[in-house]
């Protein structure tokens, strides 16, 4: 059986969520553990809370309380850091061999403004003071990702903001 899902998720970097160090977005996934959950209709901390690990950053560890959500990888700048919110859309799993394209329909997409204002109230129930302005931060994201290793990382790809 095959180990490899396709997911679609709309995805929200928690600096765009008005947090700015690690400690607060912990404090706020503990808050809201009871809520969030990999089923559709439902948030979740993104898979790929891994930042920086896309380049060596040296002394600078994503396990510091203090460390601010924006910075970027100075390799990388164009990548926007994580960790992400995820609205859970939808799972295909298993993925079977033939349908598996390894990455290569990966879609990172903003949404239109139907989709905004459909999926509006979802951010506002966690985020009351949340806008139409502010679902301009999110995107759909489409991805295969293999049981063990974690989502893909991506946010900005093709990002033209």
């Amino acid at each position: 059986m095959s180990c490899w899902h396709r997911t679609a998720v709309l995805r929200i970097p928690a600096s765009a969520l008005g947090f700015k160090y690690l400690r607060e977005w912990k404090e706020f996934l503990e808050k809201h553990d009871e809520d969030f959950a990999w089923e559709e209709g439902c948030f979740c901390e993104a898979l790929c809370d891994d930042y920086p690990g896309l380049g060596d950053w040296g002394e600078l560890e994503f396990t510091d309380p203090d460390w601010q959500l924006e910075q970027r990888d100075p390799e990388h700048p164009d990548i926007v850091p994580g960790p992400f919110l995820d609205y859970y859309l939808w799972d295909e799993y298993p993925l079977q061999p033939e349908y598996n394209r390894y990455h290569e329909d990966d879609k990172i997409m903003p949404l239109d403004e139907d989709e905004m204002k459909e999926y509006l109230p979802e951010y506002q129930s966690l985020f009351p003071h949340f806008t139409l302005r502010d679902m301009e931060a999110v995107r759909k994201c489409e991805y295969d990702w293999y049981d063990g290793s974690g989502a893909s990382y991506f946010y900005s790809e093709w990002d033209e903001t």
